[in-house]
């Protein structure tokens, strides 16, 4: 009998049970249908397609069972499934279009991955793709292609982002970031600590207008996403080596490596960057100062021990010890103060060599978990960088004055917090939690007067100094500043029909801040007494046994509000109202005040409202775009001129602008086009009084930093080259509307229009295992003033970079 059942059931045992799989079959982005996908069981002759409703039903057998679905212009979708006894099973399958279509955009503007065209976010995300055909190696780079977007960089720690017209300010330690920069969830309050090197990036979000219900206080003008690549279940490795113009080298090396199979992965990766000056010194010393030097490392290790847990763990390293020289002099184009020409557009002139180091280090620990459905998530992150300039700041051969900088910052974060799924069938969506924030941020400004400064003194300010061969007067700031910030957040959605959503967010910040402040003046004694010629710019303010100190409490509440009405598959729009805030800060620049009076600066509030739609008619086109209007409540400005060197408030401030983004595929054919207009004015902005008693209104003038217009094209062609190889020609130009570097709008230091023209031709197997390409940069030649500064003995500026080009080598270890 025994033997009877046996032989019975052997052919269950051999061949399993019969089981029949059904299921929709969707596009992920938009979840709508796709007729005719096929659905297949892996390694067998088994398959069908999907009817007009996006469904199949299909017959097989097995305990295991790999579907795979394929649709024309999509990637293929496996799923394994077991079957554990069952005879009817569903599974569905969200298809993720490929290279032949536009791709189907992540972005995390809700702290959830969503796709971009369901977010009502006016935003930007340039993916690893992107970054790759547009031959950029640094996020300055990456981000030209984004609609009301500029970013500029003296030197490799002085960076600035504007968005929208509102820019953060580098000169100052005490002015945070008015863009909130952040790497993998991990918030940078100033840009010298934001290490923009790129070899390891899945994609940067920028998130345009305030962000500060979820992300934060000082998201003011918007937000900058970098997001790293997470490691696979896999071991391979890849290799870049890139050769340029000015003897630019760049080495870049991934490598991943799979501990235990589907458990445990790491990915290593490093860079190294060099690069001589674009502007020369005539004297060689000085002139082999002049260039880049970058190192850096990244490790990360990702923990999957079950499908409800994971945990990622990061840290870095990197270190530049030169940096490029982008400075002149300009003066000679009218009253000429120290009597020398304008440097020409090449070349500058220095008495010393210049010194740069910037050291940064950290790490981040992140742990999500699935608790019923929702997810939790814990991040925990250390952030340490330094860096320290030393340079000529007149850029002359005239030995007039000398400057430095050392800044530091080290900082803890700890956030929690609990989300829910986010999907068009879901009547609710939320996510909340807490943040809490540790800072600690020092600065040293120093400067010198020397001999070459007195001949100016004595014609300009009507000194009656003699010339004293070795003078030199000197003075140094000192600034610390600790802050404790804690926040509590909320934000939600509710489903008020099929088509229409309310969408919701509270944030309440609290911040408590201790600043101390002192300001010390080295004179030069001739005959018995000090001379004072830094007089003209600083005062003996505090001491280090005794400095002027400053503690100040923000408590803030901020929200926003949307609605979403959902015109078809195709086509979102939305109406939002944001009330944002950035907080408190302090002036830590040069000054004669020995009361200290200016010390703090109010925090500065916005009210911002927008109107957008998103709408991709098809898999080749999509187009998004958005209306708003800002308004500030004493917004921060920094005001560098003449003798003033301090950040004051502005009563109002406000604008206008429009954005859009169009992108288009046909056949192995690209298009991307994208531009924005801005209006952004001083509303009312009265700063003191002049030495004349007339009264100093900035009132009518233009944002620094707010070109009128910025216009991107990008296409790009892929043309199959026999049967295994491939060419891509890739072409941007980038337009840039005028732009001032000051709120006084001066025009001898302005940003005048540009337009960028840069391109790249590749060629490579279709499998991806290596790529050679010849990229150039800026082709026109253009140059223009990315900064300026106007100083009583002369203004000088800082030059973009000229035309580059080279070639790029790559290979896949598989």
């Amino acid at each position: 009998m025994k033997k009877i059942i046996l032989a019975l059931l052997c052919p269950i045992v051999m061949f399993g049970q019969n089981i029949t799989f059904s299921g929709k079959v969707t596009r992920a982005e938009s979840g709508e249908v796709l007729i005719g996908a096929s659905v297949s069981v892996k390694g067998t002759t088994r398959g069908t397609i999907t009817d007009i409703s996006g469904k199949y039903k299909l017959n097989a057998k097995g305990e295991d069972v790999v579907l795979i679905a394929k649709y024309i212009g999509f990637k293929d979708r496996e799923i394994a499934v077991k079957v554990n006894g069952r005879d009817k099973i569903n599974v569905d399958f969200a298809m993720v279009s490929n290279d032949t279509q536009l791709q189907d955009i992540i972005v995390t503007a809700n702290k959830t991955e969503e796709y971009l065209q369901k977010v009502n976010v006016a935003a930007t995300v340039i993916s690893s793709k992107d970054i790759e055909q547009r031959t950029s190696y640094s996020t300055l780079d990456a981000l030209k292609d984004a609609p009301l977007v500029l970013t500029d960089s003296w030197i490799a720690s002085q960076t600035s982002f504007s968005i929208r017209g509102l820019a953060n300010n580098f000169d100052n330690v005490g002015f945070e970031s008015t863009v909130g920069l952040y790497i993998d969830d991990v918030y940078f309050s100033r840009g010298f600590a934001f290490n923009s090197a790129l070899f390891d990036i899945d994609r940067i979000e920028v998130l345009r207008g305030p962000q500060g219900t979820l992300f934060g206080k000082n998201t003011i003008g918007g937000v900058v996403n970098v997001i790293s690549e997470k490691p696979e279940w896999a071991n391979n490795g890849q290799g870049e080596i890139v050769y340029g113009n000015y003897n630019y080298l760049q080495l870049r090396g991934k490598w991943n490596y799979e501990l235990i199979k589907n458990k445990l992965s790491m990915r290593l990766t490093g860079a190294l960057t060099r690069r001589n000056g674009y502007i020369k010194d005539p004297n060689p010393a000085i002139n082999a100062s002049n260039g880049n030097n970058y190192n850096g490392l990244r490790g990360t290790i990702f923990y999957n021990p079950n499908d409800k847990t994971d945990i990622t763990f990061k840290a870095y390293y990197g270190r530049d010890n030169k940096t490029e020289q982008t400075m002149i002099y300009l003066s000679g184009q009218g009253e000429n103060p120290l009597g020398v020409p304008a440097s020409d557009i090449d070349t500058y002139s220095a008495n010393t060599p210049q010194t740069f180091y910037r050291n940064q280090s950290g790490g981040m620990l992140r742990l999500n978990r699935k608790v019923g459905e929702n997810t939790f998530t814990s991040i925990s992150a250390f952030n340490s960088s330094e860096d320290f300039v030393k340079q000529d700041f007149d850029e002359t051969i005239v030995d007039v004055s000398r400057w430095g900088r050392k800044q530091g910052l080290k900082n803890f974060s700890q956030e929690f917090r609990l989300a829910s799924p986010r999907s068009d069938d879901r009547t609710i969506s939320y996510v909340g939690g807490l943040y809490f924030l540790s800072e600690r941020i020092k600065g040293l400004d120093t400067s010198s007067i020397n001999e070459g400064f007195i001949p100016f003194a004595r014609k300009y300010l009507n000194s009656k100094v003699p010339d004293i061969k070795g003078f030199q007067e000197t003075y140094d700031v000192h600034s610390d500043i600790q802050s404790v910030s804690f926040a509590a957040f909320g934000s939600g959605s509710y489903k008020l029909s099929e088509k229409l959503k309310i969408n919701a967010g509270l944030r309440f910040t609290s911040e408590a801040r201790k600043f101390s402040f002192y300001e010390n003046i080295g004179y030069f004694i001739y005959n018995g007494k000090p001379v004072k010629l830094m007089d003209t710019y600083a005062a003996q303010v505090g001491s280090a046994q005794n400095p002027l100190t400053r503690q100040t409490n923000d408590n803030v509440l901020t929200y926003d509000i949307s609605l979403d009405y959902k015109v078809n598959p195709y086509v979102l729009t939305y109406v939002k109202y944001v009330k944002g805030f950035k907080g408190t800060g302090f002036n830590t620049s040069v000054t004669r005040d020995v009361t200290g009076s200016a010390l703090v600066f109010k925090p500065e509030y916005v009210t911002s409202f927008e109107a957008g739609f998103k709408s991709k008619f098809s898999n080749r086109m999509k187009l998004n775009a958005a209306v708003f209007y800002n308004n500030y409540l004493n917004k921060q400005e920094f005001l560098d001129q003449g003798e003033t060197v301090t950040i004051v408030n502005a009563d109002k401030t406000g604008g206008m602008g429009a954005e859009a983004e169009f992108s288009a595929m046909l056949k192995g054919f690209r298009f991307d086009i994208s531009g924005g207009l801005i209006d952004m004015k001083y509303k009312k902005f009265i700063f003191g009084k002049d030495e004349n008693g007339e009264l100093i209104d900035f009132s009518g003038n233009k944002l620094l930093k707010a070109p009128n217009v910025t216009l991107s094209v990008a296409p790009s062609y892929t043309y199959n080259l026999i049967d295994k190889y491939k060419l891509l020609f890739g072409l941007s130009i980038n337009h840039v509307g005028k732009a001032y570097n000051d709120i006084s709008n001066s025009e001898i230091i302005a940003r005048q229009p540009s337009t960028i023209i840069n391109s790249r031709v590749s060629l490579m197997p279709k499998n991806g295992k290596w790529s050679i390409a010849l990229w150039g940069k800026n082709l026109g030649n253009q140059i223009y003033y990315q900064h300026g500064w106007e100083y009583i003995w002369g203004s000088q500026a800082s030059l973009s970079r000229p035309r580059t080009y080279g070639i790029e080598m790559y290979l896949n270890f598989f």
